[in-house]
């Protein structure tokens, strides 16, 4: 359960990406502040505080996150096997609402 080495690079990199075009942004637009929109690591620090045992860096922080304890990904049979369900809800509308 949790995020690899590759996966934390990729969501650290959006976020990087993210946080790159909101300072452009704001660079542009004198007045704006984009302020709210956080790094996911500083997501995960104010929606779990107190939930993981390591916040040394994101992958430490969705890892050690007591509130995915035990949580699973569904799946559906496939050809006699099991497969991860693409189109779960969770990945069908929850990931593309969270990178907006």
């Amino acid at each position: 359960q949790g995020v690899d080495d590759y996966t934390a690079n990729v969501l650290e990199s959006m976020t990087n990406e993210a946080q790159a075009t909101c300072r452009k942004m704001e660079a542009m637009c004198p007045g704006l502040s984009l302020k709210d929109a956080c790094t996911l690591k500083q997501w995960y620090l104010d929606c779990y505080s107190g939930q993981m045992a390591d916040t040394s860096s994101l992958k430490r922080c969705m890892n050690t996150n007591k509130a995915y304890d035990g949580l699973t990904h569904p799946c559906k049979e496939q050809d006699g096997k099991f497969m991860p369900d693409l189109k779960y809800r969770y990945l069908a509308e929850d990931v593309p609402t969270g990178l907006c």
